[in-house]
């Protein structure tokens, strides 16, 4: 499953995404990759990266994939004669006969330039601004990785991968959210975080994205119909307030705890958080096609330029040769 995390600054966006992958990982024995999609680069920290760890040995540090968007797309595209130098890839240009469409755990050169382990969980980031964006790129820039990324590699049935995704709503202005198997938003019991809940889910509602609503730092047993009169629908996983969230944020602590040494009542809300998760459907791939080629024929008719319809490979399923195990060697 491919998940996305949203959040207002300051709502447990970034640990719920952490939690979720380390729950994942540790608890239900999957593979799985982290992408941090915000600037503020938070989630390595979160998941208790050390020194030794980011460095990654003779590796070295990992690059950023939105800092490395020349290689990440002359990688994926592979030998796929529809991409030249006249039609260069774009965020949005599905893959094509001879695009690298690989396996998530399958050894490939992307792991070996962009992941970090982390404690059992696989990390790659966009990355922040660079000298050279300033008054120059929008963030938005960046992320475009992520989607070229999304198109070409997958997961299996015990994988996931969960994106922790920058804080407002100018994700919309992107079809991003339409790659993802389950779109989460994060809400506290206040004011300000129901609000900017209620405005992101209209705005989801609008996209076409159907929305999960996960509840943290619940304290009381009013605190959840509140958010839920407010947002006049159902929360779908209640996390509560606890003494481990705190220690999570405490400067006295070296790093951050895992999951694993949280309280039985944490434990209790992921369990029931990530078994909702498992039970839903995965990769509607009739769905995801549609939606890939037609956002990617809205985009060369709006701005890229109608010859970039040409990219489009008319009856070429990138899911059917994944599904087949017939895939482009890493």
């Amino acid at each position: 499953m491919r998940l996305a995390v949203y959040g207002k600054g300051g709502s447990g966006k970034t640990t719920i995404s952490t939690c979720l992958l380390q729950f994942l990982n540790y608890f239900c024995d999957f593979q799985v990759l982290g992408i941090d999609g915000d600037h503020n680069l938070h989630l390595a920290e979160e998941l208790g990266a050390t020194p030794v760890e980011m460095q990654r040995g003779d590796l070295g540090t990992a690059r950023d994939i939105g800092n490395d968007l020349d290689w990440l797309r002359s990688y994926f595209a592979g030998t796929n004669p529809r991409i030249t130098a006249d039609l260069p890839m774009i965020k949005t240009t599905p893959p094509g006969e001879g695009s690298r469409l690989l396996r998530l755990r399958e050894p490939a050169e992307w792991r070996e330039r962009y992941v970090t382990l982390i404690d059992g969980v696989e990390l790659i980031r966009v990355g922040d601004f660079t000298q050279d964006d300033y008054r120059k790129k929008c963030f938005h820039s960046k992320t475009g990785a992520i989607e070229i990324f999304l198109k070409h590699v997958w997961e299996d049935h015990n994988e996931a991968i969960i994106v922790d995704m920058s804080a407002g709503k100018d994700v919309f202005a992107s079809p991003l959210p339409s790659l993802f198997d389950r779109n989460i938003y994060v809400v506290k019991p206040t004011r300000k975080s129901v609000s900017n809940a209620g405005d992101f889910l209209a705005h989801a509602k609008n996209f076409g994205l159907d929305m999960l609503v996960v509840a943290t730092d619940i304290r009381s047993r009013q605190e959840v119909p509140a958010i839920e009169n407010y947002l006049m629908r159902t929360v779908d996983a209640v996390i509560p307030h606890d003494a481990f969230f705190v220690q999570r944020d405490s400067l006295v602590l070296s790093r951050p705890p895992h999951v694993r040494e949280a309280s039985f009542t944490v434990l209790d809300a992921f369990y029931n958080f990530t078994d909702l998760l498992r039970q839903l459907p995965s990769h509607n791939w009739e769905n995801l096609l549609t939606r890939m080629l037609y956002h990617h024929e809205e985009t060369a008719h709006d701005w890229a330029g109608v010859n970039f319809t040409a990219q489009i490979q008319p009856g070429f399923n990138p899911f059917e040769r994944f599904q087949s195990n017939k895939l482009a060697t890493a």
